[in-house]
C-alpha cells in the first residue's frame, strides 16, 4: 500500500472519514474540486465528495493552482492561503468534506485578508437547500408562466445561478447595486444570457423555410397552408429556447393571405384551430410551459406592407401587393375569431397566442367590418386575451411594432428581413423618486434623470455581453440568433432597442402632490409632465450612447411587487402612505406602469382618457383594461367603447379583462370570479384571470396578485 491511499490492485484502501454532501449543480469540477494530497508534511486522510459525483483525497496544491487561474492571485499568496485552510481543517476536524465547503473555507479566507475581487471572482453559484426544498413542494410563484413540475423548478434553479452570474460578472458593481436596492429592476435577469423578445415577419419563413444551426434538421419553403403554419409553430418553439419574452409575428393575417386565396371558409376556419392548439401544445413538451407568442392582425395593410410584393408558395416572389389580398385576410380574421370562440375540447381559452388587431381610422371604409368587430367583441368578452390597438398614425405603425423608426432603413430592407429585438427590459422605480425627493417637484425630476441614467447602464452592460455570445457565431450558445440567412446575419445589432419601463406612476403622485392619479386633476397633470421628461431623457440617452432606448410600459407584476416591498423595508411609513398599505403586507404592489389604480372606480371611458393623456408618443405597449363582472357587455357596448376609446381618447390600446371559473371536478366554466362551482356545487375551481398581459390560473398567484384581485373595480354594463 503506498503513500495515497491505494492497495496493490490499485483500488481506495479503507480511511476513516469521507466526506459526503449533496450536490445540485453539474458543473465540471474546478481544480478546488479536485484535492488529492497535502503536502510533504501532513497527509490528511480525508475524501472530499466533488461536484461531479465522484470521491477523491484531499489535496491542498490544488487550491493555490484554483486561485492562481480563478482569483488571480500571485503564487506566495494562494500558497499561504492553502496552508491556512489546510490546518484549518485539521484544527477543527472536519468530518464532512465537500468541495462547496472548500471553496466556501476558501472565500472566507479571501474575505478576511479584504480581497473582495478575488472573492467574486473565485465564489461558486448555487441556491440554499432550503429554497429549493420549498420551490419543489410550493405551489405559488412571481412567474405564473412557468409550470409547477420536474421541467419548472428545473428551470427556476438554472435561473437562480443566471441571476447570480448576472449581478456579480455581468453588471457593473454600481448596476448591480441600483437593482439589488430597488432604483430598477432588470426584468428576466435569470435570462441575462437571451434577448427579452423577437418580433419577425411571416415572410422569413416562407422564403426560407426552417433554418436551424449546428446541423439540425431544416425544412424548405412551404407550398401549402397548413405547412406553412407548422413551420411558424416549430420556429416560434425554436425561438423561445432563445428570448426570455415573447416571439411576435407581424400582420400574420395578410403574411398567411397568399397561401389561403383559394380555401373555403370551412378549410379557414380548420387551419386557424391548427394554429391556435399547434401554439398551446408545446406546453406539453415544455413541461407545462406555454409558449409567450404575439400575433398581430390587421384589418388594413400596415402602410410599410401594403405596397411590397408578397410571397407566396415555395418562397417565390408574386405580381401582386399584400393590399390586394385583403379580402382573403379579412376571411381568415374571421375564421380566426371564431376558432378563438369555439375555445378547445373542454371549452376553454386557448393559452397562447395572445392576438392584437389594430384599428386604424379607415376601420369603417370597407365593407363587413361590422361583423368581424362584432366577432371582436364577442372573442374579447367572452374569451379574453384579445388586445384592440389603435393605430392613429399609419406611418408609426412600423416602429410601434419593431420598434424601428429609421424610414431608410425599413425602404432597403426586404420583408423577410424585416426582424428586430429587444435585448432586455429595465424597470425604473419612480415612487423611490418620491420618496427621495421628500416632495420637492425639482428634486423629483432630478432623480428621474439619475435612475434613468442607472437603467441606461444596466442595458449597455447587457448588450456588451450579449454582443460578446453572438460574436461567437453559429457555434455559440445563440446560435440561431447568430446564423447567416441569405447573406445576412439572422439578428441585426442595428435593430436592437432597449426598453426603460417606468412602475408606479400613481403611487409616485401620491407621495410628491398628495392625491392618485384619478383623485385631481393636480396629479393626472404632474404625471402627464413625469411622463414628458422621461420621453425626453429617452432622446437624450439614445443620443449619448447611439443605440436604440424606447419607452415602454410593463405588465409585469412581479416588477412592481419586488419594488414595493423593497421600499416599504427601505422607506416605511412613506411608501405604505404611497400605498396605502400596511408596513408588514406581504401583499404590496406599486401599480404597473403609468396606469391609474385598478381599484380606481373610473367608468371604462374615463379610465381610458385619463390613461390616454399619460401615454406620450413613442410609448410602446401601452393599454388599458376594462374588468367587468360576470355580466359580460354586449358586442354593441365592446363597439362603441372602442369607437370613444379611437376617436375620443389618446390611450394606445385598450384590453377587456372577463373573468372565469374553471370547476376541477365536473370541468364546467363559469363567468366571474366562484368560490363553487355553479353547476355541482364542488369548491374545486379555479379562477382563470388576466395577470399582466396573460390569462392564468389563480391558484399558483402569490399574495399581491390575489390582493389585487380581490379589490380590483370591476364595472356593471
Amino acid at each position: 500500500m503506498d503513500r495515497q491511499g491505494t492497495q496493490s490492485d490499485g483500488s481506495l484502501r479503507p480511511i476513516s472519514r469521507i466526506g459526503i454532501v449533496c450536490r445540485m449543480d453539474s458543473e465540471r469540477p474546478s481544480t478546488t474540486d479536485q484535492a488529492l494530497s497535502v503536502g510533504d508534511s501532513v497527509e490528511l486522510e480525508l475524501l472530499v465528495r466533488r461536484s461531479d459525483e465522484d470521491v477523491a483525497l484531499f489535496d491542498s496544491s490544488r487550491i493555490i493552482e484554483t486561485l492562481i487561474r480563478e482569483a488571480h492571485l500571485d503564487r506566495d499568496r494562494a500558497q499561504q492561503l492553502s496552508v491556512e485552510i489546510r490546518s484549518f481543517i485539521e484544527r477543527v476536524g472536519l468530518r464532512t468534506l465537500s468541495s462547496s465547503v472548500i471553496r466556501g473555507l476558501v472565500d472566507a479566507k479571501l474575505l478576511e485578508y479584504g480581497m473582495e475581487d478575488a472573492y467574486r471572482a473565485h465564489s461558486r453559484l448555487g441556491v440554499p437547500l432550503y429554497d429549493v426544498d420549498r420551490l419543489m413542494h410550493g405551489s405559488r410563484r412571481d412567474d405564473v408562466g412557468r409550470p409547477h413540475g420536474p421541467e419548472g423548478t428545473s428551470l427556476h434553479l438554472a435561473e437562480a445561478i443566471k441571476r447570480e452570474f448576472a449581478i456579480v460578472s455581468v453588471l457593473s458593481e454600481a448596476s448591480a447595486n441600483a437593482h439589488l436596492v430597488g432604483d430598477i429592476h432588470i426584468l428576466h435577469l435569470g435570462s441575462i444570457d437571451r434577448p427579452y423578445s423577437l418580433t419577425c415577419s411571416v415572410d422569413h419563413v416562407k422564403r426560407h423555410g426552417v433554418l436551424l444551426p449546428k446541423g439540425f434538421a431544416s425544412a424548405a419553403p412551404a407550398r401549402r397552408p397548413e405547412v406553412l403554419i407548422s413551420h411558424i409553430v416549430k420556429f416560434t418553439a425554436a425561438l423561445q429556447g432563445y428570448v426570455s419574452g415573447p416571439i411576435v409575428w407581424d400582420s400574420l393575417n395578410f403574411g398567411l393571405a397568399p397561401f389561403i386565396e383559394d380555401l373555403s371558409h370551412r378549410d379557414l376556419l380548420q387551419l386557424a384551430e391548427m394554429l391556435l392548439h399547434e401554439l398551446s401544445s408545446p406546453a406539453v413538451a415544455r413541461g407545462g410551459q406555454a409558449i409567450s407568442c404575439d400575433v398581430h392582425l390587421d384589418w388594413r395593410a400596415p402602410e410599410d406592407l401594403a405596397s411590397r410584393p408578397a410571397i407566396g408558395p415555395g418562397g417565390e416572389k408574386l405580381n401582386r401587393t399584400y393590399s390586394e389580398y385583403t379580402e382573403t385576410a379579412h376571411r381568415f380574421l374571421r375564421a380566426y375569431f371564431e376558432a378563438c370562440l369555439a375555445g378547445d375540447a373542454r371549452r376553454r381559452p386557448f393559452v397562447s397566442p395572445r392576438a392584437i388587431l389594430h384599428v386604424t381610422s379607415r376601420f369603417t371604409e370597407r365593407a363587413g367590418y361590422r361583423a368581424v368587430l362584432d366577432l371582436a367583441s364577442r372573442v374579447a368578452t367572452e374569451r379574453g386575451g384579445l388586445t384592440i390597438a389603435f393605430d392613429r398614425d399609419g406611418e408609426s405603425a412600423f416602429f410601434e411594432r419593431f420598434g424601428v423608426a429609421d424610414v431608410n432603413a425599413i425602404a432597403k430592407t426586404e420583408t423577410d428581413n424585416w426582424r428586430s429585438a429587444a435585448l432586455a427590459t429595465v424597470a425604473i422605480n419612480l415612487p423611490r423618486v418620491g420618496y427621495l425627493a421628500g416632495g420637492d417637484q425639482v428634486r423629483v425630476f432630478e432623480e428621474l434623470t439619475r435612475v434613468m441614467e442607472a437603467a441606461a447602464q444596466a442595458h449597455l452592460e447587457k448588450r456588451v455581453f450579449l454582443e460578446k455570445l453572438l460574436a461567437r457565431g453559429e457555434h455559440g450558445p445563440l446560435s440561431l440568433l447568430a446564423m447567416t440567412v441569405g447573406g445576412k446575419p439572422f439578428l441585426r445589432l442595428g435593430w436592437t432597442s432597449h426598453p426603460i419601463a417606468p412602475v408606479g406612476l400613481n403611487e409616485l403622485a401620491r407621495a410628491v402632490v398628495g392625491s392618485p392619479l384619478h383623485e385631481s386633476t393636480v396629479s393626472l397633470e404632474f404625471g402627464r409632465r413625469v411622463m414628458g421628461h422621461l420621453s425626453r431623457e429617452i432622446e437624450r440617452l439614445s443620443d449619448k450612447h447611439r443605440v436604440r432606448f424606447l419607452l415602454s410600459e410593463t405588465s409585469d407584476l412581479a416588477a412592481s411587487s419586488r419594488l414595493a416591498r423593497l421600499d416599504l423595508r427601505f422607506f416605511g411609513k412613506s411608501a405604505a402612505d404611497a400605498m396605502r398599505s400596511n408596513a408588514d403586507a406581504s401583499d404590496a404592489s406599486y401599480t404597473p406602469g403609468c396606469k391609474l389604480a385598478p381599484t380606481a372606480p373610473l367608468a371604462p371611458l374615463d379610465r381610458l382618457k385619463a390613461e390616454g393623456s399619460l401615454h406620450v408618443p413613442g410609448l410602446l405597449n401601452a393599454s388599458s383594461e376594462v374588468w367587468f363582472e360576470s355580466t359580460a357587455p354586449t358586442a354593441e357596448q365592446v363597439a362603441l367603447l372602442v369607437s370613444q376609446g379611437f376617436y375620443q381618447t389618446g390611450v394606445g390600446a385598450v384590453v377587456f379583462a372577463p373573468e372565469f371559473t374553471f370547476c376541477n371536478s365536473c370541468d364546467a366554466p363559469a363567468n366571474g370570479v366562484l368560490s363553487a362551482c355553479p353547476k355541482c356545487g364542488s369548491k374545486q375551481v379555479d379562477a382563470y384571470v388576466l395577470s399582466g398581459d396573460r390569462y392564468s390560473l389563480t391558484g399558483s398567484w402569490d399574495d399581491y396578485r390575489l390582493a389585487q384581485l380581490a379589490h380590483r373595480f370591476r364595472t356593471e354594463f
